[in-house]
C-alpha cells in the first residue's frame, strides 16, 4: 500500500474511546487519594520503584543533575532536545564538573557512541503524582529515556497530573508515548529481580518548582 493511502486510511478511521471524566474518578490505586500531595505521593512512589526523585528551586536543577551523574561516575552524557529551558543550567552544571555533555539528537544515527552512553538526561511531558510514573515520548527521541545505564528526568512541578485520567488528558500529540516507572526491572523463575536489564538500572527525576511556589508567602 502507497504511504499516501495507508495515512490516509489512518486519518479517516474510528477514534478511540472517550478519555476518562475528570469529574468522578474512581477510588484506585491510579489516583490520588483525597487531601493527597501530589509531590509527596510521587516521591513516594518513585522510591517504591527503586528510583530517586529530588525537589530542587527554579534554576538548580543542574546541580541536582551533575551531583547524581558526577557520584554514579557518568563521564559520557546526551542531553535530548525536550529539556526546553532546564536543558541550559543542565549543560551548564555538568561542564562546570568537566563533563562536556553532547545533543542526543546529533548521536541517533550513531549506533556506537549511543552504546558508550552512561547517562541521558531527558524532559517529561507528564508525571504522574500516583503511580511515580514519567511519560517520555518521541519528542525526547524514540529511544533517549531509555539507551543509556543511567536515565535523568528533568520537569517542572506544573508537569505533575494527580492520577492516571489526568495523565491521559494531557498526553503530547506525538509518535510515540512511554510510561515508565523506575528503572527497568525483570525477574527470572526464582523471582530473583534484576535492574537495568533492558533500559536503565538507574533513574533520577528532578521536579523542579514554580517561580510561583518559591515565592515568600506574604507576612
Amino acid at each position: 500500500m502507497e504511504r499516501e493511502a495507508f495515512l490516509a486510511r489512518l486519518a479517516g478511521a474510528r477514534p478511540g474511546p472517550d478519555l476518562p471524566s475528570l469529574d468522578d474518578l474512581p477510588q484506585a490505586p491510579t489516583e490520588l487519594r483525597p487531601g493527597e500531595d501530589r509531590y509527596e505521593r510521587f516521591r513516594h512512589e518513585v522510591e517504591a520503584a527503586s528510583g530517586a526523585c529530588e525537589r530542587v528551586s527554579a534554576g538548580h536543577e543542574g546541580l541536582a543533575v551533575a551531583a547524581f551523574l558526577a557520584g554514579a561516575g557518568a563521564t559520557r552524557v546526551a542531553l535530548a532536545s525536550d529539556l526546553g529551558v532546564h536543558r541550559e543550567p543542565v549543560h551548564a552544571a555538568l561542564v562546570a564538573l568537566g563533563i562536556t555533555p553532547v545533543s542526543y539528537d546529533d548521536l541517533v544515527a550513531e549506533r556506537a557512541e549511543l552504546g558508550a552512553l552512561h547517562a541521558t538526561v531527558t524532559g517529561a511531558s507528564v508525571l504522574v503524582a500516583a503511580t511515580g510514573s514519567l511519560v517520555t515520548s518521541a519528542l525526547a527521541g524514540r529511544a533517549a529515556a531509555l539507551i543509556a545505564p543511567i536515565h535523568v528526568c528533568v520537569a517542572s512541578e506544573d508537569r505533575l497530573a494527580s492520577g492516571l485520567a489526568e495523565a491521559l488528558h494531557a498526553l503530547p500529540d506525538a509518535s510515540l508515548v512511554a510510561f515508565q516507572s523506575g528503572p527497568s526491572r525483570t525477574a527470572d523463575i526464582e523471582k530473583k529481580l534484576i535492574l537495568g536489564m533492558h533500559g536503565p538500572g538507574s533513574t533520577l527525576v528532578v521536579v523542579v518548582r514554580s517561580l510561583a511556589s518559591d515565592a515568600p508567602t506574604p507576612a
